[in-house]
């Protein structure tokens, strides 16, 4: 009886598959003799970024938003807005450009901002209901010297210290960034860098207490109002010192 006979490529596949199964046997058998193979996910990526509401006096920053004038007493917006205890600060309306800056102590070491040491980062617009989002690499790490987000120009400038991911910018966030630029100015000086996103929290919490009773008809003008209320403070004073750790020379020192 004639054998059959095998063709010689068929042989050598089965071999090399042979291999494959006892290299895969041997080093992925347990004490139990089976295999366990685990397939590692592939890591999602991290979308570093920035986001909030602006606010302004009834919704109004650069563009109509009478709306939502009327819409607040018979509570049509979301409980998402209620972020300040100013009653006339809505989500702003309109298309505006928030611009996240980075601002070192040399851009602010005589307690004002020079446009000419800011780096800007990014920049991204706001919806019709106030909300920015602001997508960059340097969003994800905030505990740098120093975050800033900041929206308008010349009076109706409002900004914010990056400290969250989420960022509100309203009148409140625009008042610590001026009793901040204050202490810098004052004697003994400190520097930007020295408050950190710790201190800067509990000045912000602080503050939002203090400006509660802050008026104004236009962005420019709760703007100073709550300055004025917050910068008088002690609580917020208090706050400032402790997060420094250098109380102001008083003029009797």
């Amino acid at each position: 009886m004639r054998g059959l006979k095998q063709r010689p490529g068929r042989r050598a596949l089965g071999g090399l598959v042979g291999a494959v199964c006892l290299a895969l046997t041997v080093a992925g058998c347990g004490s139990n003799g089976s295999a366990d193979v685990t397939l590692q996910p592939t890591p999602r990526p991290i979308v570093a970024a920035i986001n909030g509401t602006v606010f302004a006096p009834n919704g109004e920053f650069a563009a109509a938003g009478g709306w939502r004038w009327w819409a607040c007493p018979f509570n049509l917006l979301s409980p998402a807005y209620a972020q300040t205890c100013l009653m006339n600060l809505m989500p702003a309306g309109g298309t505006l450009n928030v611009a996240l800056w980075l601002v070192d102590s040399i851009a602010a070491k005589d307690g004002t901002i020079d446009p000419s040491e800011v780096r800007l980062i990014n920049e991204a617009h706001t919806d019709g209901e106030g909300l920015y989002e602001i997508v960059d690499a340097a969003a994800e790490n905030l505990n740098v010297c120093r975050l800033m987000v900041v929206v308008g120009s010349n009076d109706s400038e409002t900004r914010a210290f990056a400290i969250d991911h989420t960022t509100n910018i309203d009148a409140v966030s625009e008042a610590v960034v001026r009793v901040v630029l204050d202490r810098i100015a004052q004697s003994p000086p400190v520097q930007l860098c020295d408050f950190t996103n710790a201190g800067l929290a509990n000045i912000l919490e602080k503050a939002r207490n203090a400006a509660c009773s802050a008026k104004g008809d236009s962005v420019a003008e709760i703007n100073e109002s709550a300055y004025q209320h917050v910068k008088v403070n002690r609580n917020v004073n208090q706050a400032i010192t402790d997060a420094t750790g250098v109380p102001v020379s008083s003029a009797a020192d």
